[in-house]
């Protein structure tokens, strides 16, 4: 049996339940959980994995300027103790320096260096490649890009307050 098959007997138990919203919920948290995996594979021979690597793009588009833990967590997807881990652990390898911003004692001046620039630059071709290979079985993402941001709305305006005091 599959995933999905085991999910709808499941479900089946339970008269008025969301089915639909349910197996799409759990194939996305598959799907998302999947990908990662792959991520972190396709950059292991960089010495780095899918939140590193992110957080190195994230960081080369505001080189030098101002940026808060915070924003960094949502962008990341991570609390903002994981991103101050994250970012200890890059400033140790020597990718990334960080200084505290003179207009906001919040936030940190975050800079790549040259190594992380470099490890950026080699890392791109093989995500590059794993996304275009883990998106070739869909034949038009723009309706599931749209969809997903309509669930990324509701989520955001319905449970703000839970995912802020969850993210802290």
């Amino acid at each position: 049996m599959s995933f999905e098959d085991d999910l709808r007997r499941s479900l089946e138990r339970h008269a008025g339940a969301p089915v639909p919203e349910i197996l799409a919920t759990r194939l996305l948290m598959r799907a998302a959980a999947l990908l990662r995996t792959h991520m972190d594979i396709a950059l292991a021979r960089e010495g780095i994995d899918m939140r590193g690597y992110l957080a190195l793009a994230a960081i080369s588009l505001y080189q030098g300027q101002a940026l808060r833990p915070s924003d960094l967590s949502v962008s990341l997807d991570a609390t903002r103790t994981q991103v101050t881990r994250l970012l200890d652990t890059l400033a140790q390898q020597k990718l990334v320096t960080r200084a505290p911003a003179r207009e906001d004692r919040r936030a940190l001046n975050l800079t790549l260096t040259a190594a992380g620039q470099r490890k950026l630059a080699r890392c791109m071709p093989a995500m590059h490649a794993l996304y275009r290979q883990a998106w070739s079985g869909v034949a038009d993402a723009a309706p599931m890009m749209r969809d997903l941001r309509a669930l990324n709305a509701t989520l955001l305006r319905e449970h703000a307050p839970a995912a802020q005091e969850a993210a802290a």
